[in-house]
Parts: C-alpha cells; structure tokens; sequence
C-alpha cells in the first residue's frame, strides 16, 4: 500500500508446470499436462486395446506392468489418459485420476540420491500435491518409440533421454 492508501500490484512472473496427477496401486504419479489429449472412462475407450479418438491412433500403454505396481484396474475410478509426446500417441490405464495441478518449477524437486539406477529415466523428478509426494513420470521414457518401451518391461528398457539434472526447478 502506498503513502495516499492505494494498493501497489507487484507483477511477479512466476512460473509454473501443469500436471495431470493419477493413481496406480499406491504410487502417485504427475504426468505433464500438455501432452494429455483426454481421459476417457472405460466405456468411452472401449474394449479394444488401442484407442481411436480425433483421427489418431492411441496405443496402449501398460504403465503398470513398466513400474512393475500392482494396480487394479476394475474399479468404478478407472479412467484411459490419451498422451501424446508429439510423435508417439499412448492410451495410460489408470486406477484413478486424481485431478489437475498448476506447481511452481521451483517446487518440482529432483529425485533424492537413493534413486541411481533405471529409475533417473522413468521420472524426471517428484513434487507435493496436496499432502501426497508425487513422482514426476518422464513422458519420452513412458511413450518412448511405443514399438521399444511397450514391448520391453522396465527393467529391460534401453535409456531413451539423459539423465535428469539435480537442481531444484530443473525437474518439470
């Protein structure tokens, strides 16, 4: 506030990075929210394995089996993601899509030490949602070249993107 009682407006730029937060088993995961192009509920992606929508293809990807998580994939809360990562399209069974989130960058947090081997690929960092700790997936890890990552399980995949920087904000 000012000397005369007008408010004074401080722009500040502050930057953010949108996710779509889901559920498999009990991992939370944020998936970067540009590359979702729908979630669709299972009578919307239907039966098939691959899923039409918009003119692309969709294939499936087994997010569970590549995270090796056990995840019921039954329930009344299961949704289908369509990702796309510009060039690759993905179909993501989920167990529970747990809602949309704008994080500041600076609070998207690089994996701690323990994480040393595959796991630098698969998530390019962890953040806070509400009271849960969230794994940042990588999305050129999880689409990959479909043909390589779908066929292979996690432990199998050939290292798709470098390994992800340790600062703070440099993860999303």
């Amino acid at each position: 506030m000012s000397l005369r009682g007008h408010l004074k407006s401080a722009n500040v730029l502050v930057e953010t990075a949108s996710f779509l937060v889901v559920r498999l088993g009990g991992s939370y995961l944020a998936l970067p929210a540009d590359g979702v192009h729908g979630v669709l509920t299972p009578e919307e992606a239907g039966l098939e394995q691959a899923v039409m929508a918009t003119g692309t293809l969709y294939q499936p990807v087994d997010l569970a089996h590549l995270l090796s998580v056990v995840a019921d994939l039954s329930g009344l809360e299961v949704r289908t993601v369509l990702y796309s990562n510009g060039h690759s399209h993905g179909a993501i069974r989920v167990e529970q899509v747990v809602g949309l989130t704008d994080v500041e960058r600076k609070n998207c947090l690089p994996l701690p030490p323990q994480f040393r081997c595959d796991e630098r690929r698969w998530f390019g960092g962890m953040m806070l949602y509400e009271d849960l700790l969230v794994l940042i997936v990588n999305p050129a890890w999880m689409l990959g070249e479909l043909a390589e990552v779908v066929s292979v399980g996690a432990r199998e995949t050939p290292q798709l993107v470098a390994d992800s920087p340790l600062t703070v904000g440099g993860s999303c």
